[in-house]
């Protein structure tokens, strides 16, 4: 690849990115807008203006052949892919993913063979500054490693950080919460939610078919169990709203005094207000059987 050639490449990169970018943006205020579920709910997140601002940063990097630019957005382009898929079970336009990850492999070629020329042409010629090996380098390996445990908690090897329907709880999970006294073996889970960072069993809450439960690791190292079943609720309040960056906290009232305890939920795709919501209904339902009889 000559020098002119590896321009056009890693130019040819830098406007697939901005194309991108662009793109993303555009679905991006729409989806957050219209509060959108679903598919296009992956997009109505705040937490996507990080993504939107690494692929313009990678366009700029890419259009002053900057190597680092082509790999992060290559990269990251494969990572954004394969979370979609993780999250969806579907391929979204697979022959332009191919398209442009074309293109921007190209630019990790082209970028690379235009330092190269350089360096053969001027002997003195520095990439880089030298701050960069020491801040930007670590930076973008700091920015991989929260990726790539993102995409972890969408897998059965860490909890996720979304509140899970029963049916998405992993049959290990459920047997290392039966195990644990957590759960009883004929319990239904409906909603689930936990906040470990590593283990279900650092703590979370559970909905059943038959009541509500939290469970945490207490000071003596213990896992601490506590449950109340639909006909013992009095109310459900909202103790500290959360929001992207914090769990919201609902207090669970049973009837006397000093008789609640509290659940800690993610506010993901609304999955505090949706099991509250499930909670409340069951209650309601429970006092109306209750009163029949």
């Amino acid at each position: 690849m000559n020098k002119e050639l590896a321009l056009k490449a890693s130019k040819n990169g830098a406007i697939a990115a901005l194309i991108s970018g662009v793109v993303t943006l555009a679905i991006f205020v729409y989806a957050l807008s219209a509060n959108a579920e679903g598919t296009l709910g992956l997009w109505n997140d705040p937490a996507l203006v990080v993504d939107i601002v690494i692929i313009f940063a990678c366009a700029f990097g890419m259009f002053r052949q900057s190597r680092a630019a082509a790999i992060t957005m290559t990269v990251y382009w494969v990572i954004s892919k394969a979370y979609i898929f993780l999250e969806t079970g579907a391929l979204t336009g697979p022959l332009m993913s191919v398209i442009f990850l074309y293109f921007f492999a190209k630019a990790i070629q082209g970028t690379f063979a235009y330092h190269k020329i350089r360096k053969v042409e001027d002997p003195s010629y520095r990439a880089a500054p030298r701050w960069y090996y020491f801040v930007g380098v670590p930076t973008i390996a700091l920015l991989f490693l929260v990726v790539a445990l993102g995409l972890l908690t969408m897998t059965d090897y860490v909890p996720s950080t979304n509140v899970l329907s029963g049916s998405d709880v992993s049959i290990k999970d459920k047997d290392a919460l039966i195990a644990s006294g957590v759960l009883y073996m004929d319990d239904e889970i409906e909603l689930f939610y936990s906040y470990g960072f590593l283990s279900v069993l650092e703590g979370g809450n559970i909905l059943t078919d038959r009541a509500v439960i939290t469970y945490f690791v207490d000071e003596n190292d213990e896992l601490a169990i506590y449950e109340f079943e639909f006909d013992q609720i009095e109310s459900v309040e909202l103790y500290e709203e959360g929001n992207y960056l914090t769990d919201s906290i609902y207090k669970i009232n049973s009837f006397g005094e000093d008789n609640w305890f509290t659940v800690e939920l993610s506010t993901e795709e609304g999955g505090d207000v949706r099991f509250v919501e499930a909670l409340r209904n069951k209650v309601r339902v429970t006092r109306g059987e209750a009163e029949m009889r």
